[in-house]
């Protein structure tokens, strides 16, 4: 299977590329990149559930003026209405559509792990292993409002806050749903160190616990205060419980590592300055009440996706790296990064073979022209 061969060749790369120097880095970036962008722009219209609902709306839109379009009445935000507008002013070929999106999206990520992970070979095994990449062939709105989101990352470290607010504007323009991120900048003024995990931790279990027992009593009350609401209906199926798990086990090996492993060194924060490690420790948490939540309410894996990509920090930076052995001449692998590797290996295998409908119809992959 297709995306089993870019696992393989992505593992051939790195081992061809056993210095991890910026040559490295970029060469591995750039490969991954063209490949990825590849297969999901070539993907036929029927790989990923909805991917036929975006290319009827690309449709609709086709031939329509500017202001008509705006004015559209459609289920989807008005970013991606004006996308499908300028495309459609050079072509009425809808596979265009799919080419564009998968080039911003996949341009987005690459160039967000090259930036901004610690380990980029492991964060692109991640990509695709942890089931982003197949899911984003799906989810093309929000995967857009997500690539833009990363881009509002540069801005969160410098703290410039206003940039920032305006990003996560333009990606609600995509999906409503990143409009959630305005709350990020709280976030970086909360210390996160051995003490405060004291009430933190505990803090986010009971969430935890709550938002899991109370999500559908809060839902029906949503739903009778606003009616327009009034048609979600609360869904659960085992996977949502699978993909709550993994999340909870990857934020506690992460924390552990950070905070109470001896052979990590604590990092230096210049008071005043971000503090990366913390703000994904607090944005972790926040996911864990997200999918606890999610197991009561499945809608609200539409929030989890955002939280989901933070595996592609999180794990790297937690995860001793592969290096290369000078005096043995070959690349040599930590224990703990072979245990995460074949951990994510097995996810994808299971979910794979035997929940193959989680891939929300990103299997069987077929290339448009078959």
């Amino acid at each position: 299977m297709i995306y089993v061969t870019v696992l393989i060749a992505m593992a051939l790369m790195r081992l061809l590329l056993p210095r991890d120097t910026l040559r490295s880095r970029r060469i591995f970036t750039c490969v991954s990149f063209l490949l990825l962008t590849f297969i999901a722009a070539c993907r036929a219209p029927e790989v990923g559930r909805d991917t036929t609902l975006f290319l009827d709306v690309f449709q609709k839109l086709h031939g329509r003026g500017f202001l008509d379009i705006l004015t559209f009445s459609s289920w989807v935000e008005p970013g991606f209405r004006v996308l499908c507008f300028v495309i459609s002013r050079f072509t009425a070929n809808g596979q265009w559509l799919i080419a564009i999106t998968a080039l911003l999206i996949n341009g987005s990520v690459s160039l967000f792990i090259y930036r901004h992970a610690k380990n980029i070979y492991l964060a692109f095994y991640l990509y695709l292993a942890m089931m982003l990449y197949p899911f984003y062939l799906n989810i093309m709105r929000q995967a857009l409002a997500i690539a833009i989101l990363l881009f509002a990352w540069d801005f969160l470290k410098r703290r410039c806050y206003w940039r920032y607010i305006l990003v996560v504007l333009f990606a609600a323009c995509f999906h409503v749903s990143a409009l959630l991120f305005l709350l990020c900048p709280i976030l970086t003024f909360i210390p996160v160190h051995k003490k405060s995990l004291k009430v933190l931790l505990p803090a986010a279990g009971v969430l935890a616990a709550l938002g899991m027992a109370f999500v559908r009593p809060v839902l029906k009350f949503v739903t009778q205060l606003i009616p327009r609401y009034a048609d979600y209906e609360a869904t659960s199926f085992g996977a949502l419980y699978c993909f709550f798990a993994v999340f909870l086990i990857v934020t506690a090996y992460g924390i552990y590592r950070f905070y109470f492993a001896k052979d990590v060194g604590a990092v230096a924060v210049v008071k005043g300055e971000f503090d990366e490690h913390a703000f994904l420790t607090l944005m972790m948490l926040a996911g864990v009440v997200v999918a606890a939540m999610m197991t009561g309410f499945g809608q609200l894996q539409r929030i989890f996706n955002y939280f989901e990509v933070l595996y592609l920090l999180w794990l790297p930076a937690a995860v001793p790296a592969a290096y290369f052995h000078e005096e043995k001449r070959h690349i040599a692998f930590p224990v703990q990064e072979i245990a995460v590797l074949l951990a994510a290996l097995a996810y994808f295998l299971i979910i794979l073979f035997l929940r193959s409908a989680l891939w929300y119809d990103a299997l069987p992959y077929r290339f448009f022209w078959q």
